[in-house]
C-alpha cells in the first residue's frame, strides 16, 4: 500500500506532466486546424487587428518615396478560457493502481489537443463576421476598391463527381478575380479542400485521374483535403488559400495548454472528498481573416 506523501505526490505529478507533454505533442502536430489558421501571440484580454488592409505596390522610384497607410478597421478578437479537469479518489493511489491514471492523462492532453480543432471548424461553419461586420462567406461585399466579392457560391455542387469538378473551378475563377482595397489583382489561389466525412470520397473520386499515368488539373487545387467530422452540413463544402503568410482563419494564443494539480494531501478536496484534482486550462480565440482567402460552396 503506497503511502500517499506530498513527495510520492510530486514525483507522481512530474510523471504526469512529462506523459502529458509527451501525448499532446503528438497530437497537435496533426491537428488540422493549424493548415488553416495564422497563429498570433496574445498578451492581454483581447487583440485588435487594424492593420488588414493591402500594402502598396512596388512602382518605379523617380524622386522620392511614396508611403500609403493600410486599410483602416477595427476588429477584435477577444480571449476565452478553457479547461478540462480530472477527478482521482485517493484510494487509487493508496491501493497502488495510480499505473491507471496515466491512460487518463494522456486522454486529457488528447482532448486538449482537438478542441481548437473543433473551436475552428465549428467557427467556419458559423460564419460569423469577418473584420468588415459582414458574414465571412457572403454574396455581397467591397473593401476598399475591391469591387464586389462573392465568396459564396450557390451552384449544384455535390450531387455527382461532374458537379464536384465545376464547383472547384468556379470556386478557382471567383478566387484569381478577387482585388485588393486598391483594385489589383491579388492573383490567389486555392489548395485546401475542407468537407464534411460525406463529402470526403466524393471529392476524392473526383480528383482521380481520368487516364492511367495523368493527373487531373483541378488536383492543383487541392493540395490538402481535410475531411471534418465537425462540419454538421453535409453537402456544403470550402476551398482556402493557405499558402499566403496571412491565412483565412485567426488563431490567437493568449496561454498554452497548461497541465496543474490540487493533489497535495492536505488540499481541501483531499482532506474533506478524499479528491484529487488534475487538469488542463488554455486561453485562446478564434477570428475571421481576409475574406479573399476561402469560398464556400453552397450547394443548392
Amino acid at each position: 500500500m503506497a503511502v500517499v506523501t506530498s513527495d510520492f505526490l510530486a514525483g507522481l505529478m512530474t510523471n504526469f506532466r512529462a506523459i502529458f507533454v509527451t501525448e499532446f505533442a503528438a497530437a497537435q502536430a496533426v491537428a488540422d486546424y493549424l493548415k488553416l489558421v495564422t497563429r498570433f501571440p496574445s498578451n492581454s484580454d483581447k487583440e485588435t487587428y487594424a492593420w488588414l488592409g493591402t500594402v502598396p505596390a512596388m512602382r518605379e522610384w523617380l524622386d522620392e518615396r511614396a508611403p500609403r497607410g493600410l486599410l483602416a478597421s477595427d476588429f477584435s478578437i477577444t480571449n476565452k478560457h478553457y479547461e478540462a479537469s480530472l477527478e482521482v479518489d485517493r484510494d487509487t493511489l493508496e491501493d497502488d493502481k495510480y499505473g491507471l491514471i496515466g491512460p487518463r492523462i494522456q486522454q486529457l492532453a488528447s482532448e486538449a489537443a482537438r478542441h481548437p480543432d473543433e473551436l475552428v471548424f465549428d467557427f467556419i461553419e458559423a460564419n460569423g463576421p469577418a473584420f468588415d461586420g459582414t458574414a465571412f462567406f457572403a454574396d455581397t461585399r467591397t473593401i476598399g476598391d475591391s469591387g464586389n466579392i462573392d465568396n459564396l457560391l450557390g451552384m449544384a455542387c455535390s450531387g455527382s463527381t461532374a458537379e464536384v469538378l465545376a464547383g472547384i473551378a468556379a470556386a478557382v475563377v471567383a478566387m484569381r478575380r478577387y482585388c485588393d482595397d486598391r483594385g489589383r489583382p491579388m492573383n490567389l489561389v486555392p489548395d485546401c479542400i475542407v468537407c464534411p466525412p460525406d463529402m470526403e470520397l466524393l471529392i476524392k473520386n473526383a480528383l482521380l485521374p481520368g487516364v492511367a499515368g495523368t493527373a487531373r488539373p483541378e488536383l492543383a487545387y487541392a493540395g490538402n483535403i481535410i475531411s471534418s467530422p465537425y462540419l454538421a452540413n453535409t453537402v456544403d463544402w470550402y476551398m482556402f488559400c493557405t499558402a499566403r503568410p496571412i491565412r483565412p482563419v485567426f488563431f490567437q494564443d493568449r496561454k498554452a495548454a497548461e497541465f496543474t494539480a490540487l493533489d497535495q494531501p492536505t488540499s481541501e478536496e483531499a482532506w474533506k472528498r478524499r479528491r484529487l484534482l488534475y487538469g488542463v486550462d488554455a486561453r485562446y480565440a478564434v477570428g475571421w481573416g481576409d475574406p479573399r482567402y476561402g469560398i464556400k460552396l453552397d450547394d443548392i
